[in-house]
């Protein structure tokens, strides 16, 4: 794709092309998914009477495995696409066009118990003190060990961390194709010296990083 990574065209053009927001390289993991820690947490933060909100749904995923267990769960995203996905494969959930800016839709219909975000967009940060009911959670799940701008702007509405969960994890790269791929989801062009530099007969080892946070409403 020719697009920015990451901009609106980029997203709009990966739901038309590929229908699911999905890493688009071949990979192979020496240990567990590392977002399996985000998926534990998300689970243990579902009960029956959990009214969910998800900021960058995509296609759908999160809200078809774990939307049954909550009591509601709503998942926005920019893409029209990936909502058109993501109601048929989650029919028992609710999906509304929105970028996080501007007024909070009226379908939205919070307050909402968790947000949560994987790999989503942080500025849902800034919009918890309307969105969210009182003793709520946010959980969040990045691709670096490294996440700008979520601390700072929890600390900007008060919100504390009450936990983060750093994961790394060593991964491999078949072809070069991969990890040019992969360079450009993850907008890291300097890095593309590395498989000539690094790599052997059965690709290139590299680590695939995550870290997960989950803050509580002030209060």
């Amino acid at each position: 794709m020719t697009e920015r990574p990451h901009s609106p065209a980029w997203y709009a053009r990966l739901a038309q092309e590929r229908g699911e927001y999905r890493h688009p390289w071949t990979r192979t993991l020496d240990g567990p998914d590392p977002e399996q820690t985000f998926d534990l947490l998300l689970m243990g933060q579902l009960t029956a009477q959990t009214r969910v909100l998800e900021a960058g749904c995509g296609h759908g995923p999160d809200a078809t495995r774990f939307g049954p267990l909550a009591a509601r769960w709503v998942g926005y995203d920019a893409a029209p696409d990936f909502l058109a996905q993501a109601q048929v494969q989650a029919p028992g959930a609710e999906f509304v066009a929105w970028n996080g800016k501007g007024e909070v839709p009226q379908a939205l219909g919070g307050p909402f118990d968790l947000i949560v975000s994987r790999r989503g967009p942080t500025s849902v940060i800034l919009r918890l003190p309307e969105l969210a009911a009182p003793g709520a959670r946010f959980l969040y799940v990045g691709p670096r060990l490294h996440v700008p701008q979520v601390p700072e702007r929890l600390a900007a509405v008060g919100w504390p961390v009450l936990g983060e969960w750093q994961v790394s994890v060593q991964a491999r790269v078949p072809t070069r194709e991969d990890w040019a791929t992969r360079c450009a989801w993850m907008q890291e062009p300097g890095r593309l010296g590395d498989w000539d530099a690094q790599a052997g007969p059965q690709g290139l080892l590299y680590r695939e990083e995550r870290v997960v946070v989950l803050a509580g409403s002030p209060g």
